[in-house]
């Protein structure tokens, strides 16, 4: 939650845009991260924090544009580069322009945030260690949550209601959505696990995690869908919140049907579903573009039902009526 502090005046509107710009670069960061992962790409430059002895700005185009996996792995790293920028750029904005302390907390948690994934990519690099690259894939999504959080508290509804008293409904809503964004994390977590488990790993690694990710997804399905029915029968809250809670509602809905997708098109129709519906014509084409894009697709959408879910908890919506 943001804590509210007095609202200095000199906050600008610059310090959000900037958040915002900060933001959009990570979920870039991030989406790339993924990609490089889907084709097992992390290992194509094998040095760091150069590419192949250059620095990365001077790399020679022509000998990056020409291999896939050089060239995903290499835009990675220039996004990664220009996030570390933008994101310390914004801790200093938000410190000299903003005399609050919760904010002035999330954008130093933000750079040490962004200093701790971009080193944890970089030693995956040298020691070509997987695990390091399951930490690195674990600690992003927390780098994005702090930036989402800076970009509700930098808002002009976040600077205005910062002292705004909040009813009973409006504290139970944001533990509630507290409590589902976190759920939202571990799922992120459980499928990090899932993409970076080592070749060699016991089978029965696998199955447990599968059965953990489907027990995480359906009390994800359960909060999602009591956050709805609350909203609606028993908090007064505003009607930012409210749409708010249905959008992440189809988020939820929606990012559970594209882990159905990712399942089928890397590992089949399971064979309890052919047994009731009959034979499925469908053969799994490793880094096929259905896989790559239901993959990629389920990634993207978890990383904006944490964000929504983050804005859901920051924002403090001055539309909040009393019921209790």
């Amino acid at each position: 939650m943001l804590p509210g502090y007095q609202v200095d005046p000199n906050v600008g509107r610059w310090t959000h845009r900037v958040a915002w710009a900060t933001l959009a670069v990570a979920l870039a960061a991030m989406v790339g991260g993924s990609l490089v992962t889907t084709y097992s790409a992390g290992m194509a430059v094998p040095d760091w924090p150069t590419t192949f002895g250059h620095p990365p700005l001077l790399y020679p185009p022509h000998q990056w544009l020409i291999a896939a996996d050089v060239f995903l792995e290499h835009i990675h790293r220039l996004l990664g580069y220009l996030l570390s920028i933008m994101t310390l750029a914004l801790a200093v904005l938000v410190w000299r322009s903003d005399r609050r302390p919760g904010p002035r907390r999330l954008a130093g948690a933000a750079a040490a945030a962004c200093l701790l994934v971009v080193l944890l990519g970089g030693f995956r690099i040298r020691c070509d260690e997987i695990a390091l690259a399951n930490l690195h894939a674990c600690a992003a999504p927390l780098l994005l949550a702090l930036l989402g959080a800076i970009v509700v508290g930098t808002s002009a509804d976040g600077r205005r209601a910062a002292n705004a008293t909040q009813t009973p409904s409006a504290l139970e809503f944001r533990r509630w959505m507290g409590a589902t964004t976190t759920v939202v994390y571990l799922q992120m977590v459980l499928g990090t696990q899932l993409r970076h488990l080592p070749v060699d790993a016991p089978t029965q690694w696998f199955g447990l995690l599968v059965w953990l990710h489907l027990i995480v997804a359906g009390v994800l399905a359960i909060l999602a869908t009591m956050l709805v029915v609350r909203a609606r029968r028993r908090w007064a809250i505003g009607p930012r919140l409210r749409r708010r809670v249905w959008w992440f509602f189809v988020l939820v809905v929606g990012q559970l049907a594209l882990g159905a997708a990712s399942w089928v098109t890397q590992f089949g129709w399971p064979g309890w579903f052919t047994d009731l519906t009959g034979s499925w014509n469908y053969t799994v084409a490793a880094e096929g573009p259905w896989q790559v894009l239901a993959v990629t697709a389920h990634v993207t959408v978890g990383m904006i039902c944490l964000l929504v879910g983050v804005s859901g908890v920051g924002r403090r919506d001055l539309g909040i009526s009393g019921r209790g």
